[in-house]
């Protein structure tokens, strides 16, 4: 439970915090979600109504949205560093050894950052990244790892 909520509160920290920092992007966010619960811009806005129009169907709409989270994660992971140990003898794709029992460690928080992975824009907040003609396009779970993709070979 607290896993769950503290790495929540984690991410939603760093994601407004993303959006002070830029406020096109923010606009951009703000704008999506008028649109796609259909709530006009107006002086006073009926809460009840609009939460009422958060549904599935909404949400799945909000790609922009989708993509500045999954930049917020690239960046800023919950689960900055992680391990797993190796349940028999392996070779890693690199050609390292690594024995039964030995942990290997990686760093999500560095891997977000590496132009090798993510082009020469990698330290640059950029939701566009995650679209093709504004639609949201995930990466593999290999190269975007805010989730921790778990190795066959390697348990926790």
């Amino acid at each position: 439970m607290i896993a769950g909520k503290d790495t929540s509160a984690n991410t939603l920290s760093w994601f407004f915090y993303m959006l002070c920092k830029n406020p096109l992007i923010q606009e951009k966010v703000a704008q999506e979600v008028i649109n796609v619960t259909s709530t006009m811009q107006k002086s006073q806005v009926n809460l009840d109504e609009f939460v009422t129009n958060i549904t599935d169907a909404t949400l799945d709409k909000m790609h922009y949205l989708h993509a500045a989270l999954t930049e917020t994660l690239r960046l800023y992971p919950a689960v900055p560093m992680n391990g797993r140990t190796a349940e028999d003898h392996d070779i890693l794709p690199d050609g390292y050894i690594v024995n039964k029992g030995e942990t290997v460690y990686y760093l999500s928080y560095a891997m977000g950052r590496m132009p090798y992975i993510w082009g020469d824009d990698a330290e640059e907040f950029k939701p566009e990244r995650w679209l093709k003609d504004g639609i949201f396009q995930p990466e593999s779970s290999f190269k975007f790892i805010a989730f921790h993709v778990s190795l066959t070979i390697l348990s926790t």
